[in-house]
């Protein structure tokens, strides 16, 4: 009596003798179709590699490792994800910066971010998304929303500010829950650095993986939410020499600003996609500055 690991080689043999049978316009059909379909499948794996990496991380933070000055806790979302949330407090101003990092790390690799608005003067938090870092789960669209409109609101009951005080601050992928969390909350600010129209129109200018983007999960229409703000300033920041996201959607998105604040488009000819904020910082400083005026704590 054969084992069942004997019947399924015996059945992969016949599979693999009838396969190479058929000719060789099918043979290449069917592999095309079959690596197509995988693709699409592990595209959550494509887009969000730095939660990937975050499978082989402790879940549990030795607050001895936290960068210096900042203040870490965990917040849980009304789905029973846990989130882990950093404040770097700031002396200066009121108002309280959020960053929504890109996909290739946690909170901890973009906290140069928080040292940027630190040294404005500007309180920040910053938040790996769920599946990120030691957050738990895994990151879908809507999941990311969740954990956005769970950070806000975190922040909005916690400290002496309005929605009118926040500036929303999406990197990259983060651009799209920080342009949406932006129109549901009407903020003082909404800063993007390397921003795309929307996901599907980021993954048409991928080599080869351009033709499969009517098969993608997931949308972050990062334009059309900057289209409908009203009163939030908008700066954009994106390098010319970009090399993940072409500069042109960027400037797409600026373009379709139609609200009545102070709105800047930042361009730097030398900057590629990791090295925006230190080509543009000073100008983007300068144009926080202008967007928040005189109005200092004491």
């Amino acid at each position: 009596m054969p084992s069942d690991r004997g019947r399924f080689l015996t059945s992969l043999r016949r599979f693999n003798h009838s396969y190479l049978e058929q000719p060789l316009w099918l043979r290449l059909l069917i592999s095309a179709v079959i690596f197509i379909a995988i693709v699409v499948a592990t595209q959550s794996v494509q887009v969000f590699p730095g939660a990937l990496m975050a499978l082989f991380n402790d879940p549990n933070r030795d607050p001895s490792t936290l960068p210096e000055g900042v203040e870490g806790t965990f917040l849980t979302t009304a789905d029973g994800e846990r989130l882990e949330l950093w404040k770097l407090p700031a002396q200066g101003r009121k108002e309280i910066a959020i960053i929504f990092h890109g996909n290739a790390g946690d909170l901890a690799n973009f906290y140069v971010y928080q040292l940027f608005f630190n040294r404005l003067g500007i309180s920040s938090y910053a938040f790996d998304y769920r599946g990120f870092g030691k957050s738990s789960g895994w990151p879908s669209e809507v999941g990311i929303y969740e954990d956005s409109r769970t950070v806000i609101e975190h922040v909005l009951a916690n400290e002496p500010v309005t929605k009118n005080d926040l500036i929303l601050v999406g990197v990259s992928i983060g651009t799209g829950p920080a342009a949406y969390a932006a129109e549901k909350y009407d903020p003082k600010a909404l800063i993007l650095f390397s921003p795309f129209e929307s996901f599907a129109e980021a993954v048409k200018v991928v080599p080869f993986f351009g033709y499969l983007y009517p098969f993608t999960f997931y949308d972050f229409p990062v334009k059309e939410h900057v289209g409908r703000l009203g009163n939030s300033c908008l700066i954009v920041a994106h390098g010319v020499k970009d090399e993940i996201i072409p500069f042109n959607q960027g400037r797409a998105v600026f373009e379709n600003y139609r609200g009545s604040s102070h709105a800047e488009f930042i361009d730097s000819s030398g900057a590629m996609h990791n090295n925006l904020l230190f080509n543009t910082g000073s100008r983007v400083a300068a144009s926080v500055e202008q967007c928040l005026g005189a109005n200092r704590t004491k």
